[in-house]
């Protein structure tokens, strides 16, 4: 069955991760995406090649699309875009700020072109305002947007960065797929293309759920807040001073830490994650501790109550640590507690749960051979969705596309003897 974006054609001008995690859902979703790349190939597509012209990275968000290197410093490169943009519902882009209106692939020219256009244009910071000139990449926007900061990982009194995946670059390519779906829908409706904004400050803001204020209650105090850091920046505290004032303001957030963390086993580590009372209660009783907190008579301002919760968590720390992860997992399992354990991304190829819901797809890649990766996020019963093909090899699709817009063989084979593709 066809993918709920069958039919649709997306031009892709993008590099490296946000942008190309976007075309890439929307390929799943059964789009045909056409991806221009520079002539020596997009930055990603370079970065820590195994293969000439071939890195894990780029493939990992690239499947499912089709690859025409043009030199669009070039004026018959240009040309070709803009006879493109005839056949295409949908064009994603990200580039420096700047870089759009010098190429003639902004949204004004191209929606001159064909007004029905969808244009996603992505960038670090957004059109307006002081910084909307400046490139950014997920490290700096972590650090602008207060992510890096609301990590709590200090090295050397340096903040450390979110290591473990691009948080904002990854979550704006899902706000791209998302949002274009919507523009497509609108057009259904009135028959309108449109130009979205999509920006890694905005997601970067937007998945921190402690970014909101409410007047009457939070205001004065995140302005305090912010007098006492200027102090101490004028101060030249370290970084850690400043880090533990943040903590203040965000009130006490490890009360139930026991309840919400991770725990080393006799084997393993294992995670368990509790919020709410009812589940913290459960977890309680299997793990065998009394936590006056749940007592009628609860007196948080008591000294020695505090004091008891306290020894409470260093206690469940070696009461958990006496047993295997296995043990710990079945009990938890046994009275409704929400565990797992803790474990690396690359067990999880084989892992049974991932493999029964058709979690990792199989492709077959014109060089690299057989690739197992992540597959689709979500599954849809009418109109499923799936990957159509592995990351294409530089220029694989170029004489196909140039085709279909009807040049000859002749004048494909003179743009490549004059580097206007390969």
């Amino acid at each position: 069955m066809p993918g709920p974006l069958d039919g649709i054609r997306i031009l892709e001008l993008t590099q490296i991760i946000a942008a190309p995690f976007g075309g890439m859902l929307l390929s799943d979703m059964g789009a045909e995406v056409i991806k221009i790349e520079p002539i020596e190939g997009e930055p990603w597509r370079l970065h820590n090649q195994f293969l000439p012209k071939e890195s894990r990275a780029y493939i990992s968000l690239n499947r499912g699309k089709k690859s025409l290197p043009l030199n669009l410093k070039d004026p018959e490169a240009t040309a070709i875009v803009h006879r493109l943009i005839k056949e295409i519902d949908v064009v994603i882009i990200n580039a420096r700020p700047d870089v759009p209106e010098k190429l003639g692939t902004d949204y004004e020219t191209l929606s001159k072109i064909n007004p029905n256009l969808i244009y996603c244009d992505n960038t670090a910071f957004g059109r307006n305002g002081p910084d909307s000139y400046r490139p950014g990449y997920d490290i700096v926007v972590q650090a602008v947007s207060g992510l890096l900061a609301a990590d709590n990982k200090v090295e050397n009194g340096v903040p450390q960065q979110v290591s473990a995946t691009a948080v904002a670059d990854y979550s704006t390519g899902i706000a791209i797929a998302w949002s274009v779906c919507a523009a497509l829908f609108a057009r259904e409706r009135s028959g309108k293309g449109q130009k979205i904004d999509t920006t890694l400050l905005s997601t970067a803001l937007s998945v921190q759920g402690s970014f909101m204020e409410l007047d009457s209650y939070t205001k004065e105090t995140r302005l305090e807040f912010l007098d006492t850091l200027n102090v101490l920046k004028q101060a030249e505290m370290p970084y850690e001073v400043m880090l533990e004032q943040q903590r203040a303001l965000a009130g006490p957030t490890t009360a139930f830490r026991i309840y919400y963390t991770t725990y080393k086993t006799l084997n393993g580590v294992i995670a368990i994650g509790c919020l709410s009372e009812h589940l913290r209660k459960k977890a309680a009783v299997v793990m065998g501790i009394q936590d006056p907190r749940f007592e009628p008579d609860y007196d948080p301002e008591d000294p020695s109550t505090i004091e008891q919760i306290e020894n409470l968590h260093e206690s469940s720390k070696l009461i958990i640590a006496s047993l295997p992860t296995e043990e710990w997992l079945k009990k938890f399992d046994e009275a409704g507690v929400p565990a797992g354990p803790v474990r690396f991304v690359q067990e999880l190829l084989d892992d049974e749960q991932v493999i029964a819901n058709e979690m990792v797809v199989e492709l077959e890649h014109s060089k690299a051979g057989i690739v197992r990766m992540a597959g689709p996020m979500v599954r849809m019963s009418e109109t499923p969705l799936q990957p159509q093909f592995a990351s294409p090899a530089l220029g694989e699709h170029s004489e196909e596309i140039l085709a279909f817009l009807g040049y000859t063989e002749k004048a494909i084979s003179g743009f490549k003897e004059r580097g206007i593709t390969v």
